[in-house]
């Protein structure tokens, strides 16, 4: 008798659940505009609008010939310096001690110097800060990049993606977290599913709807598509 009661109660209650309709935008949590802090020339360009890059990755660089010369040379003085301190720090106590202060003056100088000459190098460079995608590019190749200019290229993150989802304000206390929505992505038949992970405190004025959020993978940022919502 019991277990009939059960299935009667999760029967009158299926019959009185609601499905409330909602419309959504593919949206990335994750938005940059990537710059560069010194003017110069773009000498490299190496992405399109729509390439995957994994964090690291060179975006572009300014023509940078002087630059990568003087840190290899900077380098290379900083390694022989240092290999000539090792040696006659092996013998130190043979070796007159103002000799042995200036060896390691020399392998300190030369060391900072070939580290400012990277972080020079490292300026003309424009690396992708995390994994991303370009979304607009707003430089070409033999441009001339100004240090003032910040928005070089527009990228947005592929890992942290969600469904910005609208629906009808009169459905305000029948949608909560956790609900799931069922949806289709427009120019898809494939049926997908998600729950609800957030609802906005707030109405938009000019369509009296509701917002709320379903965190997504592999959709891409600016689809959008419909759905249902299974609220109470």
């Amino acid at each position: 008798m019991k277990k009939v009661l059960i299935v009667m109660l999760f029967l009158f209650q299926s019959l009185f659940a609601q499905e409330v309709y909602a419309t959504f935008d593919v949206v990335s949590e994750k938005k940059s505009e990537l710059g560069l802090s010194i003017s110069g020339i773009v000498g490299t360009l190496n992405v399109n609008i729509g390439d995957r890059l994994k964090k690291g990755d060179l975006i572009l660089s300014l023509n940078n010939s002087q630059e990568k010369n003087e840190y290899e040379i900077a380098r290379k003085n900083a390694e022989h310096s240092f290999k000539v301190y090792e040696r006659y720090a092996k013998i130190s106590d043979v070796i007159d001690k103002e000799k042995m202060e200036n060896y390691l003056y020399d392998k300190e100088i030369t060391q900072l110097n070939a580290q400012n000459k990277e972080i020079i190098l490292k300026k003309t460079e424009l690396r992708a800060p995390y994994d991303l995608i370009i979304a607009k590019k707003n430089i070409d190749l033999g441009s001339i990049v100004l240090a003032s200019q910040t928005k070089l290229i527009e990228v947005i993150s592929m890992d942290d993606i969600k469904l910005v989802l609208k629906f009808d304000e009169k459905y305000w206390q029948k949608v909560k977290v956790g609900q799931i929505f069922t949806y289709k992505v427009d120019g898809s038949d494939k049926n997908y599913e998600g729950k609800i992970t957030k609802i906005y405190p707030t109405i938009l004025s000019e369509t009296r709807q509701i917002q709320a959020e379903v965190k997504v993978n592999d959709l891409l940022p600016g689809l959008f598509g419909n759905g249902m919502i299974k609220a109470e």
